[in-house]
């Protein structure tokens, strides 16, 4: 890759490019009015998305179970959860089953909606990786760790030099 420095600006230019392009296209244009008119009334935002993506595909599910599958801490899914419940998108009912437990799960109106967003979300991925050939997934993969792991430790004011 010649010096090196060239190659890997360019590359750099033409990811963030794509990035923007990406990101822009997933900016929510594709939610439903209904769910898209509580999100501005009760101020939710991208981050309110995986919470209720899991829970209409898998809930109900205790907070603990929901923090688990979307990998962050319980606290953090609690606030979330709180705030989806405020603006009605999340109902909590007491476990049948043990009384001490409380679950979280979507209205049906709202399931149905969401069910058939995360299908579409996860189509388009689904799509993306069948065009790739095994080794360029698995790079794919490869790539996209590495920058959650630096997001991470950006976010985290642990910047690593290199």
């Amino acid at each position: 890759m010649g010096d090196g420095q060239y190659e890997t600006d360019a590359e750099l230019g033409e990811l963030l490019q794509l990035l923007g392009l990406l990101m822009r296209r997933l900016r929510g244009r594709d939610i439903p009015e209904p769910l898209r008119e509580a999100f501005r009334r009760d101020a939710l935002g991208p981050r309110h998305m995986p919470v209720l993506f899991v829970l209409a595909r898998r809930g109900p599910l205790s907070v603990g179970e929901l923090a688990t599958r979307l990998g962050l801490a319980t606290p953090t899914v609690s606030l979330l959860v709180n705030d989806l419940s405020r603006a009605g998108l999340v109902e909590r009912q007491e476990d049948e089953r043990d009384r001490r437990r409380t679950l979280v799960s979507v209205p049906a109106p709202h399931r149905r909606l969401l069910t058939r967003l995360a299908d579409q979300r996860l189509g388009l991925m689904r799509r993306t990786l069948a065009r790739l050939e095994p080794d360029a997934r698995a790079h794919f993969a490869e790539g996209l760790r590495i920058l959650a792991e630096e997001a991470g430790a950006t976010s985290e004011g642990q910047v690593t030099p290199r």
